[in-house]
């Protein structure tokens, strides 16, 4: 069974729109993930300082929505309810419930996620977020990336940096200050994926069963 955790004290009808709107997405999901595991729990924090994000010169930025894979089998989801009713702001929370399923679709969660190396999760993210982009028409800004030869550039600075106890992994997934660089992984993987959609003509659904050195096979960035 497919359950559904609010906080306490939600309001009965954001708790009812977000059940009646998950049903119809799992259902979607549900054709184009077969893989994916009858039962996974969604829980939702309220948070309405969502949208903020640290200074820098991309000063347009916005997330919406924030999402996390806990486990094999629970996401969550962080969301401010007072923009409910905001036009668009369902197709916020559908993109993310994508991302996050397909990260579940393909075993990636936080809980066994240790030991990775930077490409490995920028693979996982770029998939994911290529995924919500395909299939709800999401426009996320860790899905733009900027041209070929500065993201070989970006793949390689990855693929040399080492991952130990001190690394610091929201520089490299949400926001270095150093080099003022926002969701590097995100964007290198987003690259790495569409590169191996184009080369290989599968679907970014395809993916979902693929392993991480399958997909960088596939991009052939060599």
């Amino acid at each position: 069974m497919n359950e559904a955790i609010y906080p306490p004290n939600s309001e009965t009808d954001i708790s009812k729109n977000l059940d009646t709107s998950m049903g119809e997405w799992r259902s979607e999901l549900k054709e184009l993930l077969p893989t994916l595991p009858q039962d996974v729990t969604t829980e939702f924090v309220y948070d309405s300082n969502i949208d903020d994000m640290p200074d820098s010169t991309e000063d347009t930025l916005h997330i919406g929505v924030g999402g996390s894979t806990v486990t094999a089998s629970r996401i969550k989801l962080t969301i401010d309810p007072s923009k409910i009713n905001t036009p668009g702001y369902n197709k916020l929370i559908k993109a993310t419930f994508f991302h996050e399923h397909f990260h579940i679709a393909r075993g990636y969660n936080h809980q066994d996620s240790k030991g990775l190396s930077l490409l490995d999760s920028a693979i996982e993210e770029g998939a994911a977020t290529k995924f919500e982009m395909i299939t709800v028409g999401s426009k996320p800004w860790w899905g733009k990336y900027q041209d070929r030869e500065t993201m070989l550039d970006r793949v390689n600075e990855i693929k040399n940096t080492v991952v130990d106890e001190h690394t610091d992994w929201n520089k490299w997934k949400f926001y270095d200050p150093e080099t003022d660089r926002h969701w590097i992984l995100y964007r290198v993987g987003s690259f790495i994926v569409d590169e191996a959609l184009t080369n290989s003509g599968l679907k970014i659904q395809d993916l979902a069963v693929m392993t991480r050195e399958e997909i960088l096979e596939k991009a052939n960035l060599a």
